[in-house]
Order: structure tokens, then sequence, then C-alpha cells
């Protein structure tokens, strides 16, 4: 069995691309659009474990967190299509031109050939898929640049960044039927191999600028080997033990005439022209009739956290939402970071300091957040865990449990939210106090759990909602819940349409002996942020006992 490639520690040397080749073009001999013969299983080489695409990865759809989508990747749209009807003799597909594209436009760093199959992908991306691949290159705005200088910092055609379309669209979350993740798309085993992080807590294959780095250095490993950008790309899709064996029994190491053999899969054969194809129009969009709105670089600030920290604590101390949190931590699988060890987390441009200074103001205990459940008949801590997406483990440590203590019915578990994998929302660490929300019942609600969770009354929720405190909850039902309001007058008031009366918040606080501004923004309901701005004042600045405080704007 082949031996596994050590992961590269440092950048490769620069690389030049080799000078551009005539590639010569052979004619299908195949007249059907049949998929071709899949290679005799007595004929392929044992792979090392990172190059086996079809059965390797640890996440599965029951394990993601809400936000990563179980989708097709882009690159799995590859085993259909049949470019052959679109490839003429060999001296015809080189010489196809492309109008403007030849003239006075922007150079590429790695070989550009305008064959048939190029050509056909460029019109299926002009056409037929032209909305998704538009919606694709809107969004490469928020990476692109950050990838070319990875790219060009390990020394490598900085336009193969555009691989990334190929594979996602560049979707951090995409997921695809071979179980390869992120926006370059790499199975566990070899994004592993490649020095990113993939276990129960962190994903790294869904963090951009980490998953280009590995993309970089896998590129790079593969064109050592292969001494072809062509064969790196089709390396990168099969697996350079595929790209090995379809060399050794054609005798060819041209990529083309690989193509036209039985040793490439059809998804591998429409690879590397789907990628040529997407290099051109990102690079030219407006010639292929791109009106294109392109997002934002992503842009934050990075801060270490030490240990657990649910990322909804981790958003009110940045003054953002919990939402805003995720989007910038993709590679976080769960509502927090993981308890051990020092995470680096990212935070909006021009928080950091102040995320930091609020964060250290939360004591241990507060920095993750949790539910309770109370056990029923039937009930397993195995069920539990599943249902709350957690480990049984953590259930256990929580609660102060031996892996052999038994759950009796009634008994009250307190669930590490932060672990649970379906983040709501609704959440009371994100809603200000007197603002009313619509709760909808899961599975295991009662009146006083919820009115616990969120600072208010069962009396108060049941009479904002025009139901009985006696009356049994059903999963789905909608909750009228106002946070902050144990009166049930007041509740019932605030869900009619009218207001608190002005002193149930107050305007000014008087700062008291051992207050933080954090405990003051939990108290109101509102942000440290939110504090600083309306008192102009820093969130590493010192709180003086009799300092009158304003609340709110």
């Amino acid at each position: 069995m082949q031996s596994q490639r050590q992961p590269r520690v440092s950048p490769p040397a620069s690389k030049e691309a080799p000078p551009p080749v005539e590639h010569a073009v052979v004619p299908e001999s195949r007249g059907s659009d049949e998929a071709p013969p899949e290679v005799p299983d007595e004929q392929v080489p044992l792979l090392p474990a990172r190059e086996i695409s079809q059965q390797d990865g640890e996440a599965t759809p029951s394990d993601l967190a809400p936000d990563e989508q179980v989708s097709d990747a882009a690159h799995d749209q590859l085993a259909g299509p049949d470019p052959s009807t679109f490839a003429p003799d060999a001296e015809e597909t080189r010489n196809i031109t492309m109008g403007p594209l030849l003239k006075d436009k922007p150079g590429y760093d790695y070989p550009i050939v305008r064959n048939g199959k190029v050509k056909f992908w460029l019109e299926q991306y002009g056409t037929r898929q032209k909305s998704g691949f538009a919606k694709g290159l809107e969004r490469s705005g928020r990476y692109v640049d950050m990838f070319r200088r990875i790219f060009r910092e390990a020394g490598i055609p900085e336009d193969l960044v555009y691989l990334a379309h190929v594979e996602s669209a560049y979707k951090p979350t995409a997921y695809s039927r071979a179980r390869a993740k992120g926006v370059y798309q790499f199975i566990a085993a070899t994004g592993k191999s490649y020095d990113l992080r993939i276990d129960y807590w962190v994903d790294e294959r869904s963090d951009p600028e980490k998953a280009a780095y590995a993309a970089a250095a896998y590129l790079s490993d593969l064109y050592d080997e292969f001494g072809d950008w062509y064969l790196a790309m089709a390396g990168y899709n099969a697996g350079e033990g595929r790209v090995r064996l379809a060399i050794r029994k054609t005798g060819s190491r041209d990529f083309w005439k690989l193509a036209e053999s039985r040793w490439l899969r059809r998804e591998t054969k429409n690879y590397v022209p789907a990628i040529i194809a997407a290099t051109i129009i990102s690079k030219n969009p407006n010639d292929f009739g791109f009106d294109l709105n392109y997002e934002s670089p992503v842009v934050y600030d990075s801060i270490e956290v030490d240990g657990a920290a649910d990322l909804r604590v981790l958003a009110r101390c940045a003054g953002t939402t919990p939402d805003r949190m995720r989007a910038l931590n993709p590679a976080l699988r769960r509502l927090q970071t993981p308890p051990s060890g020092v995470t680096t987390v990212r935070v909006p441009l021009g928080s950091g300091a102040m995320t930091l200074a609020a964060l250290e103001e939360v004591p241990v205990g507060e920095r993750v957040l949790y539910e309770r459940h109370i056990v029923r008949s039937g009930d397993t801590l195995y069920d539990i865990s599943r249902r709350y997406r957690v480990s049984v483990a953590a259930i256990q440590q929580t609660n102060r449990m031996g892996r052999r203590t038994l759950i009796n019915v009634g008994k009250e578990l307190l669930i590490p939210t932060a672990a649970a994998g379906r983040y709501s929302g609704d959440s009371s660490v994100a809603v200000a106090s007197g603002e009313t929300i619509q709760y909808r019942v899961r599975r295991g609600d009662t009146l006083s759990g919820i009115a616990r969770r969120y600072s208010t009354s069962a009396a108060g929720i049941a009479a904002a909602s025009g139901i009985s405190t006696r009356k049994v909850l059903q999963i789905g039902q909608r909750l009228t819940v106002t946070p902050g309001v144990r009166s049930a007058a007041t509740a019932r008031r605030i869900a009619s349409g009218g207001t608190t009366s002005s002193g149930s918040t107050p305007k000014t606080y008087t700062v008291r002996r051992g207050d933080t501004l954090w405990r003051i923004a939990r108290r109101f309901s509102t942000t440290v942020n939110a504090l600083c701005a309306a008192n102009g004042i820093r969130a590493d600045g010192v709180l003086h006992p009799g300092t009158r405080l304003r609340i709110g704007s």
C-alpha cells in the first residue's frame, strides 16, 4: 500500500507555469453519451486514505450544524454533460476564437487552451447555468483577493483560485455526495493530511482561509508529481492514484489524451475544461454578458478565546448578532468554542478589543448557556444527546454524572445549548427586554421552562398568548413571549400593542460597587457596545460608583 505523503509545513518554492502546449484532441470513439465504463476493481491500485474520495468523510448529514447545507456541491454537476459533441477535429478546436477575448485581455498564469470541450463549458456557464454561475461570481467577491494572496505565497498560479467556482461556487458550507466539504471541497482524510482540524467541535474545511492554504499546498504537491497543471487539477478531483493509473495505461501525460480514454471518470474529464472556462469568464465577465454586483470582501478582527464560550455571549460582547458570529466563524460546528485549548474567533472589524474587554467581565460559568430537559419515560442519554446534537459525555459532565449513572423519569438535566446543533435566533441573549417575540413550542417544552429561559413568568406567557397556565402545550404551537416582563398584565398589554409604563425601564442607571458593563448590559437587556455608544465610554474603561449611565440611545 502506498504510503501517505506528509503534509506541507511551509509554502513551496515558486513554480513557473510551463509554456502552453499544443494539445491534440482525439475524437470520441463512442457515438453515444453513455458514461465511460468503470475501471475494473482488479486494475485499480490501492490508494492512500486521502485519495478515496467516494467513501471517506467523517461528517454526515445527521451531524451537521443547522447552517451546514446538505446539498450537492457545484462539481457534482460534472458527471452528467458530455462535451464530446462540441469537440471537432484537433486543429479546429485549437483555433476556436472567442471574439474580443483574444484582443487586449488580461493574460493567464497557467496555460489556457480554447478547444471544443472548453467551449462547451463556456456555453454552459454563459447560457443554461448562467444564473447560478453569476451568483457564484458575485459571491467570489468575498474571497478571491484573499485566495490570490494565499496562492501567490505558495508559489502557484493565482488563476487557480477559480477552481473554487467549479468545486463549490464559493459556498463555505457546500457538501457533496462524496462527503467533500467547503469552498475547496476537501474530504476528511485529505483535509487532515493538510493540517485542517476536523472533529466534533471544529471543521476547518468550512473555513475559506484555512481551506485555501490547504488547497494551495495540495495543488503544489500534485504539480510536483505530474509537472503539469491540467494533470494537477485532474488529481485534485480524482486523486493522484487515478491519474497515475491513467498515465500508465495510456502511456501519455497529456490530459486531453487521458480524457479520451476510459481510465478517467466523466466527472474528471469535465473538471479541467470547466475550470478553464470558469477562469476565462471570471476574468472577462462582461464579454459573456454578466452584469455583476460583487459582494464585499470579508473583513474581521481575530481574538483568542480560552476554553468554551457561547457564540451568543460573544455576539453580545461584540455588539453584533449570533447569526453574524456564525457567518464569520463557519468552521465552528457547534454554537460555542471548544471546551479545551485556545480558539481563534473572528468578530466584526474594529470590535476585537471591545469584545475581549467585555468577555473578561463575564464569569466563566456564564460563558456557556444551557437548556433544561425533563426526563420522560423511555428517555435514554443517547436519545437526548441525539435530539440536542450534543455528546453523551457533555451531558454527563454538565450534570456531574458517572458513566453508569441511571436517569430517572422527572429528573431535570442541564443541556449545554452551545453544542445543540439547532440554534434559534429567539434566544433571550439576543432579545431586548420588553420586545415581544413569537416562540414555537418544541418537544419537552413547558411554560415554566420557557419562562426561565426568557426571564419572564409562565403567567405572563399565558396571558400574552391567550391560554391558560394549565393548558398542555402542543409541539409547533406559537406562544407570545415578552422577555424580562414578569407581570401578566404588562405582558398582555404589550402583546396587544400597548407599551410598558415609563418607569418599567429606567433611562439612567447609577453605577454601584461591583458593577461591570457586562452585568449592567444583562440587567437591562442591552449590549456593552450600546452602553459605550450611549455614554461615550470605552469597553475597557473603569466604572466608578456613583457614575450615571444612560440606558439606550
